[in-house]
């Protein structure tokens, strides 16, 4: 039952740290090092961001499906109306592969840095300088179709985002407002550009998964825990379309340079 009510809490701060730019990954290291709770393996973390995951595709759930439909339909009968999905289904393929390359090369010592708190809370400091920058770019509401040269870029953002302490809705966002794109194609394309990447780690998890010995004790508790994440971010990332539009970005900055700070100097 103790355990069930730390898995809830860490469900919780990943549910609102996942859209909203403060790194959730940093999050659960800080406050697994807090709990004293030592896991095996990247189980607890794969099952908690598998809820986001489901999280996001609901609530993009019209712009999935035209993907699907009209994308993967313009291989079957290509039209002038399925083109720009086609296309915009391309750049998140494009967007998707640094992360995916880095992820690859880097496993083991990236899975390392989960429990490093003071390593989490250093790139707390790096997402705090992120989001100051994007807060003063001015947005052109008039750009907003994505190339693919802006999407490597975003991608590459992603890529760094892997790093506990980084948050992947902060760069992914501030990547794309830096370049000028209007709050709803921002953010549109780096929570969908997390859809793909985040099926490759929970697919890639299973095996370790299935191998951890706690994994048939705990089932019920993950399974919570993952619902309750799931619920969390849904309702997150309303939030955070307001803090975006209203272009508030830099009070998350200053949270993330009290938490950085804070974990350097008494966490860990």
């Amino acid at each position: 039952m103790e355990k069930l009510f730390v898995f809830i809490i860490l469900a919780i701060i990943q549910g609102i740290t996942e859209p909203i730019p403060v790194s959730s990954s940093g999050h659960l290291v800080i406050a697994k090092s807090l709990f004293g709770l030592q896991t095996p393996d990247a189980t607890l973390e794969i099952l908690l961001h598998a809820g986001s995951l489901v999280a996001i595709i609901v609530y993009y759930y019209k712009d999935i499906k035209d993907l699907v439909v009209l994308g993967l339909g313009y291989f079957i009968k290509p039209t002038k109306q399925k083109q720009p999905y086609f296309l915009y289904g391309l750049k998140l393929i494009v967007a998707t592969i640094p992360a995916g390359i880095i992820g690859l090369l880097f496993k083991d010592y990236l899975e390392a840095s989960l429990n490093s708190p003071k390593f989490a809370g250093g790139f707390l400091l790096y997402t705090a300088l992120l989001l100051f920058i994007a807060s003063r770019i001015k947005p052109n509401p008039t750009n907003k179709t994505i190339g693919f040269k802006n999407a490597l870029l975003t991608g590459l953002a992603q890529a760094v985002a892997l790093l506990p302490g980084v948050s992947r809705s902060g760069s992914t966002n501030a990547a794309s407002l830096i370049q000028g794109y209007d709050t709803d194609t921002s953010m549109r394309f780096a929570f969908l550009m997390f859809i793909p990447i985040a099926l490759v780690v929970i697919l890639g998890g299973i095996p370790d998964m299935l191998a951890n010995p706690e994994f048939g004790s705990l089932f019920i508790p993950y399974m919570i825990a993952m619902l309750v994440s799931g619920i969390v971010t849904y309702y997150a990332i309303k939030v955070f379309r307001i803090v975006l539009i209203k272009r508030k970005l830099h009070y998350f900055a200053y949270y993330c340079i009290f938490l950085g700070l804070f974990t350097i100097l008494f966490i860990g």
